[in-house]
């Protein structure tokens, strides 16, 4: 049985290698040639960026840094250094210390770190999705609680005679929050001082500088921003 094996092995072979010295490549290798070949009509641009081209100066350039013997700690120093100088190159010709380098780095503008609608939408989601329990209303992701007396202020329809003083500095500026009576008395002084960039709000408990409870009525609030911007309103004591 293994003889007859081996027989018609051979035999299998002699009539496979004929075939290709009398007919050329056999039919099943002629397929698999044309597969392997590549034509411009197979080949898929896919959308998108182009993919980075390099130099052949470049890739030759790096193929000669791959090839030196030299462990990378020494090869990470050597370009270290190289940007060393090319840095103080640049110094040297915007004339700068490191200091001011440093100083003009940090003058980040204040729009730049305001978040986008976008990403306050997504932060708000984001948060709706960390909360959901399945058929349990937990929070309202969208839409904005305001109430009715601010919607009315807003329109001039409502006047808010609350206590509260609020206002915005853009820079660092002398600021002065007083609280005076029907006859323009000053009768209280919440703020007398040097105040840095930013939102403020104070209270008004409706007691003059020694701490005494003042009557029912009207009062001004005034809020002196420097010497020229003034912010007045009306307060009144129930």
């Amino acid at each position: 049985m293994f003889k007859t094996i081996v027989l018609l092995s051979f035999i299998f072979v002699f009539l496979l290698s004929l075939n290709k010295h009398c007919f050329g490549q056999p039919p099943f290798l002629n397929s698999l040639d044309t597969i392997n070949k590549k034509i411009a009509q197979d080949t898929l641009i896919l959308p998108g960026p182009a993919a980075i081209r390099f130099l052949p100066e470049q890739d030759s350039a790096y193929l000669r840094a791959k090839m030196l013997s030299i462990p990378p700690s020494a090869r990470l120093y050597l370009d270290m250094k190289l940007l060393e100088q090319e840095i103080l190159r640049q110094k040297k010709l915007h004339g700068l210390s490191e200091q001011e380098i440093a100083k003009k780095n940090l003058q980040i503008p204040h729009e730049v770190l305001i978040p986008l609608p976008q990403e306050v939408s997504i932060y708000q989601y984001g948060l709706m999705q960390s909360q959901f329990i399945p058929f349990v209303p937990i929070t309202k992701p969208f839409g904005a609680k305001v109430p009715l007396s601010s919607i009315g202020s807003l329109l001039g329809f409502v006047e808010d005679v609350s206590p509260w003083l609020e206002y915005d500095l853009d820079v660092e500026t002398d600021v002065t929050v007083a609280i005076y009576n029907e006859r323009a008395l000053m009768v209280a002084t919440i703020v007398d001082k040097i105040q840095a960039p930013g939102h403020y709000r104070y209270y008004w408990s409706g007691k003059d500088n020694n701490g005494k409870q003042l009557p029912r009525g009207d009062y001004i609030g005034e809020i002196r921003i420097g010497k020229t911007k003034y912010i007045r309103k009306r307060i009144r004591l129930e």
